[in-house]
């Protein structure tokens, strides 16, 4: 559930943008039978605008599962251009690339299985555009790993920044408020709230998190 935006906001939100195509359909009923989370339509609009805005042609994404996110990056890619994605299950790479083959973007789509930390750091090439979708304790190792092969201008973007399945927010606004008591966190939401705490001290990105979904904090290489 959004922590910040009202009904009516997110209503509003809906009534303005495009109606849905029969693939995106599939994937969120897919998404609500199985409870498996994604960014959602509004934040993954907002994922397909950054890349178009960004100019992004490499896209590299941690922890992809049926192609939900990376639908939304392909959508926004130039011909020629091209999206890693990641999972540990084989099974959710075949469901990715069958969604995304029946949507026109599987020429834009590279599968790969396995561990998305150990795939990153066997591609010598920057990127510019990554988004993290994983396990948010990870954020700031991985961060630290990828952030130089982030090309400059580039854009990262990282999922659950304000809630999620196993991010408090409360947690996240106690951490952050100087006039709260010392929150006990989970390690997702520690690991969040490290990331941002990290991004907002470090001179070489922009950050700001936008409220939709589960919250997206994003970055650009500067």
């Amino acid at each position: 559930m959004n922590p910040i935006l009202s009904k009516d906001a997110l209503k509003f939100l809906d009534l303005v943008s495009p109606e849905p195509d029969e693939i995106l359909l599939e994937m969120e009923s897919l998404a609500k039978e199985r409870n498996f989370p994604t960014v959602g339509p509004r934040a993954g609009m907002a994922i397909e605008l950054l890349t178009i805005l960004s100019r992004a042609t490499k896209a590299f994404e941690f922890g992809s599962g049926f192609g939900y996110s990376a639908y939304w990056i392909a959508r926004g890619l130039p011909p020629g251009g091209s999206v890693v994605l990641t999972d540990r299950d084989p099974i959710e790479l075949d469901l990715a690339r069958n969604f995304l083959d029946r949507a026109g973007l599987a020429d834009k789509a590279i599968f790969e299985t396995g561990n998305a930390s150990e795939i990153f750091d066997n591609y010598s090439e920057q990127f510019d555009l990554i988004l993290f979708d994983h396990y948010n304790r990870d954020y700031l190792p991985d961060f630290r790993a990828v952030k130089n092969k982030l090309l400059p201008g580039g854009v990262l973007i990282a999922d659950n920044a304000m809630s999620g399945l196993t991010v408090s927010f409360e947690g996240l606004l106690s951490f952050f408020d100087p006039d709260s008591e010392d929150p006990s966190l989970n390690e997702n939401t520690l690991g969040t709230a490290n990331y941002l705490l990290e991004l907002k001290k470090d001179s070489s990105f922009k950050t700001f998190v936008i409220p939709l979904g589960d919250g997206l904090v994003v970055s650009v290489s500067v």
